[in-house]
């Protein structure tokens, strides 16, 4: 074989062994999955060619208001914040969500355009489907359909109970209950407590606790001064203490 011939069949070589980590990859990443919790492998790898894996890089605009587009997306690594706008043009975040989490799946039971918008907090790794193939997979497989309505009920659970703290509890209690949520879901065990990476403006976390940028910095530095939270660097860390 010619010097060309040689580099094209090395090239289609490499292409191949890298379609087939990719496979691997993706059927790793669905089994990680709470959605796809008690899924068999091989069931995994019939339905592999029904997903995408895509990079998105932080402050990516996954989707925006009115997008007719019916994909589903699940987080398999980094963050992604779900953002409604109010009447008068503010910005309110409804959701924080890390991996083992989906998003859009209003597309599974509605075609109209999505009414929330979508951004990458941290560097993420997605994988898509289109809404009629996960339905259709749903359809026949009810552990699967049992494990997207447990999912779909804890987010209720979850706005329910960022209800409560907005009506009842204060702005630094808010703040603390934030960080022990995302510790618990995607926090790192470090020495003395849970490492929290994801990089929250004090604008990011007045959005998501119902308050302004300005009183967020106040009761924040508060909450570190008492030793309620800490700085680690760009991250925070919720002491053990506070993980009870």
């Amino acid at each position: 074989m010619g010097g060309l011939g040689a580099a094209i069949a090395s090239l289609a070589a490499l292409r191949t062994e890298r379609l087939v980590d990719e496979d691997i990859n993706k059927v790793w990443y669905l089994q990680q999955n709470r959605i796809f919790r008690e899924a068999t492998e091989e069931g995994l790898i019939e339905h592999q060619h029904l997903f995408t894996m895509c990079e998105m890089p932080r402050g990516t605009r996954v989707f925006e208001v009115g997008d007719t587009e019916r994909v589903i997306y699940f987080v398999k690594r980094g963050s992604v914040r779900i953002v409604r706008e109010t009447a008068d043009g503010k910005e309110v975040t409804v959701a924080l969500l890390g991996p083992g989490d989906l998003f859009g799946e209003e597309s599974l039971f509605d075609h109209g355009g999505r009414t929330t918008h979508a951004v990458v907090v941290e560097d993420a790794l997605l994988c898509t489907s289109r809404a009629d193939d996960l339905f259709a997979l749903l359809s026949r497989d009810p552990v699967l359909a049992l494990n997207v309505a447990k999912v779909l009920s804890e987010r209720l659970d979850d706005a329910r109970t960022t209800m409560e703290d907005l009506a009842y509890a204060r702005v630094g209690e808010r703040i603390e209950h934030l960080y022990r949520k995302l510790a618990t879901e995607q926090g790192v065990p470090v020495e003395g407590g849970v490492r929290v990476d994801v990089r929250l403006t004090h604008a990011d976390i007045a959005s998501l606790v119902g308050s302004t940028r300005e009183t967020v910095s106040l009761e924040l530095a508060k909450l570190v001064e008492r030793g309620r939270l800490k700085h680690a660097g760009r991250a925070i860390v919720v002491p053990t203490e506070m993980m009870a």
